[in-house]
């Protein structure tokens, strides 16, 4: 019986670690319970390519995802939704792989929401996007956007899930292409 208990054991640890739950070591859980967790897990699995979390963070019914106002035209939308969201950034890890994506946001001023809310907006968090393309034509080329994202995020079965995200380009850095968020996703 004493043989039986340790791979049991050792299975409920696996279990326990393998939830869509992080924390790496800033004291906050990575996870939809808060606002502020649910854009930690957002960053997480942009940094580590986990699109079947990055799927459970959308709205499935309502996502919308609003180009900043430079990148619209030609081939670019005003929006999409969430089909060609979860299209477009398997195709972007597809192609560059999750090693060539670092994702940094500014989450310092974010705040939960006051009471029994059951939607909230964050505005104004930088962020900081760095793609490396070495399959790029006509040679390998690193991408970075800079700007500022707002969202809008709904609680709904017992977690916050992320409704509509507004991209807002910033002023361009010499030294790589620069451009926004939602251009690179547009790119594949």
């Amino acid at each position: 019986m004493r043989f039986l208990t340790i791979p049991i054991v050792v299975g409920l640890m696996v279990f326990v670690a393998c939830v869509n739950t992080t924390d790496t070591g800033d004291g906050v859980p990575h996870d939809q319970t808060t606002v502020l967790g649910t854009l930690l897990l957002f960053e997480d699995v942009w940094n580590n390519g986990d699109m079947l979390t990055y799927s459970v963070l959308l709205d499935e019914d309502t996502f919308t995802f609003f180009f900043a106002t430079e990148d619209t035209g030609d081939d670019i939308p005003v929006s999409w939704g969430y089909t060609e969201e979860i299209m477009a950034v398997t195709n972007l890890f597809d192609a560059v792989g999750a090693e060539n994506v670092d994702v940094a946001l500014d989450l310092s001023e974010v705040e939960e929401p006051e009471g029994d809310a059951d939607t909230y907006q964050v505005n104004g968090i930088p962020y900081d996007v760095r793609l490396y393309d070495e399959n790029a034509d006509p040679c390998p080329t690193m991408y970075r956007a800079v700007g500022r994202l707002d969202m809008e995020l709904k609680w709904k079965d017992g977690e916050w899930v992320i409704t509509v995200w507004w991209d807002k380009a910033s002023s361009l850095l010499a030294g790589v292409c620069e451009t926004s968020w939602g251009a690179l996703k547009a790119l594949y």
